[in-house]
């Protein structure tokens, strides 16, 4: 009888998270979001070993930071794209590409104005390419097949394959960007096995307009 009493309770318990999994999802449906996807341990790994560190994560939830565990997070009730940076960052935002392109020309700004020492910005909004063409001016990883990633539910993670191609871009430090072979070279070997590395040596002076032109002149992508 203790035992049946168990088992059923067993049960009841994980209607009880099939049916909170159910309304999350519908109200997600009704505001027409989705649930977010999150980087897998092996995409921040090798993010760590090309930087050395990953001191801010600007993008975290309480989610990401589990899987990220990076030294610090944003403050509770403040807005890290009004806020400045610091050290190595990786940055993985969600959504489509209109908010990727603010998250990317947000790390640019930081980057170029000395703020962060580097970056690796993981997107799986592989058209970041053509509304942010700066993304050209760094080394970046174009994945020869979609880069799985993490669902967050109930019982735990589940790794599901984006609808979209991932891109993975990296900004060594500023001070050496444009000769700094030993840490490319490192996010070559790091990153060569899953993508294509692709890397311009022109970095233009005039990032700036390109910044201005993408946050202020362009409607939705």
């Amino acid at each position: 009888m203790e035992q049946e009493h168990l088992i059923a309770k067993q049960v009841g318990a994980k209607k009880a998270s099939e049916r909170s999994q159910k309304n999350l999802q519908d109200k997600l449906k009704e505001h027409g979001l989705k649930l977010p996807l999150y980087p897998t341990p092996q995409i921040i790994e090798r993010a760590r070993q090309v930087m050395g560190s990953i001191d801010f994560d600007p993008t975290s939830d309480p989610v990401q930071q589990v899987l990220v565990d990076a030294v610090s997070i944003p403050a509770v009730d403040t807005n890290p794209l009004q806020e400045h940076w610091h050290g190595n960052v990786f940055v993985s935002p969600k959504g489509a590409v209109k908010n990727n392109r603010m998250w990317f020309n947000k790390t640019l700004s930081e980057y170029r104005n000395n703020y962060i020492n580097s970056f690796v910005f993981f997107t799986s909004a592989s058209e970041l390419i053509r509304a942010s063409p700066a993304v050209l001016d760094y080394p970046y990883c174009i994945p020869f097949k979609r880069v799985k990633q993490l669902r967050a539910t109930p019982k735990g993670f589940e790794t599901v394959s984006p609808s979209t191609w991932n891109l993975i871009i990296y900004g060594p430090p500023l001070e050496q960007a444009l000769t700094n072979v030993d840490r490319v070279s490192l996010f070559y070997s790091t990153f060569r096995d899953i993508g294509r590395i692709c890397f311009n040596e022109y970095a233009g002076d005039d990032w700036h307009k390109d910044l201005e032109f993408y946050d202020h002149k362009r409607g939705d992508v």
